[in-house]
């Protein structure tokens, strides 16, 4: 068979009369979606799981047949709790025989008149979540609400997704198999071009804990565990449309303690990087504007002093959360610069060495 996200990625809200065969028994019933690897059939109750069928599609008239296998299967009761109708999903085999190309063909004529009719979307969102009904009804859900929808199953397929094309928006499961969705958070951030990403975190922790961690590595915001479909739709489109709008995004984020402040600085200063960078430690936050990578002013809410103090202050720091966005305040461009990067890490350390000499 091939790979699941295929399957997923390419499927299509399509309602479809379809005959099943399993058994030597024959039902009629209608799809709820479709790929060129598989559907999803409307059908109370389901086939167990694993069953082999035979699935008939009739387009134009003309009678389709080929081999699939049921994948998964949602009864009344988990249907009703995902918003969904009982069925099952099926897979297609692999071609083994003419008919199978011919229905192969066929649902790819279908799946192309359906995207042809359909007005292009001009915004992209990454699903990722290791439940494949989870995952499908979302697909299916955002796909119909207006989105281009790439799907994943676990945090490498994510990151893959994001960095093939960069999404307007991500919803992730935080605890995905291989990495989990806190892992995803942070690698968007190493690059500048995802770092702006808004990311939607799902989980069924919904703890104070849990979600303060999810916002200190960049989330932007959290669903908790069930959730309704129409939520989901609202927020990811309003996040879409807010970061199309935002000139001052987010274009770097990480920890302090994967790359330190002095690393961050002198990369600043080397590529003349413009921004606003905001360090957060616990309940302190420092706001340092850098101007062609030279730091204009530095602000910290733990004190109330000049650039040079508060430089000096926040290069002790060893762990914290930063953010670089957009360009530093205008009024900071009309600000003298302080001495340059490099000479203020040398004056750090200088300090730093006497202070350990005293004591």
């Amino acid at each position: 068979m091939c790979g699941a996200v295929r399957r997923r990625n390419n499927r299509v809200a399509m309602n479809l009369p379809v005959e099943v065969i399993a058994d030597g028994k024959r039902q009629r019933a209608v799809t709820q979606d479709l790929s060129p690897l598989g559907m999803f059939i409307r059908m109370t109750p389901p086939l167990p799981i694993g069953t082999v069928v035979q699935i008939v599609l009739s387009p134009n008239g003309q009678r389709l047949i080929t081999t699939g296998q049921v994948s998964h299967s949602l009864n009344e009761v988990e249907a009703r709790t995902l918003g969904r109708s009982p069925g099952m999903g099926v897979v297609f085999r692999d071609p083994v025989r003419p008919q199978d190309e011919q229905f192969g063909d066929a649902v790819r004529r279908l799946l192309d008149r359906h995207h042809s009719s359909q007005p292009a979307s001009d915004l992209r969102i990454v699903v990722a979540d290791p439940e494949t009904r989870i995952l499908e009804r979302l697909s299916t859900a955002l796909g119909n609400a207006g989105f281009s929808v790439a799907t994943a199953s676990n945090g490498m397929e994510a990151i893959g997704a994001c960095l093939s094309k960069t999404p307007d928006v991500v919803l992730i499961e935080r605890d995905m198999p291989i990495v989990d969705g806190l892992h995803v958070l942070q690698e968007m951030g190493r690059h500048a071009h995802l770092a702006s990403v808004p990311v939607m975190m799902m989980s069924d922790d919904g703890s104070d804990l849990s979600r303060l961690r999810m916002l200190q590595l960049g989330a932007m915001d959290f669903i908790p565990k069930p959730f309704t479909v129409l939520e989901v739709i609202l927020r990811a489109r309003r996040w879409a449309r807010l970061t199309k709008r935002d000139p001052d995004r987010v274009v770097l984020r990480g920890t302090l303690s994967e790359l330190g402040l002095p690393t961050l600085l002198t990369m600043f200063e080397q590529d003349r990087k413009s921004g606003q960078l905001s360090i957060t430690r616990e309940h302190f936050v420092t706001w340092i504007d850098v101007l062609d990578g030279k730091i204009i002013r530095a602000r910290s809410s733990e004190l109330d002093a000049d650039t040079q103090t508060v430089m000096m202050t926040v290069l002790d720091w060893k762990d914290g959360y930063f953010e670089l966005s957009g360009a530093p305040p205008a009024q900071a461009s009309a600000a003298e610069p302080i001495t340059s990067v490099t000479h203020l890490l040398l004056e750090h350390a200088r300090r730093t060495d006497e202070a350990s000499r005293t004591s």
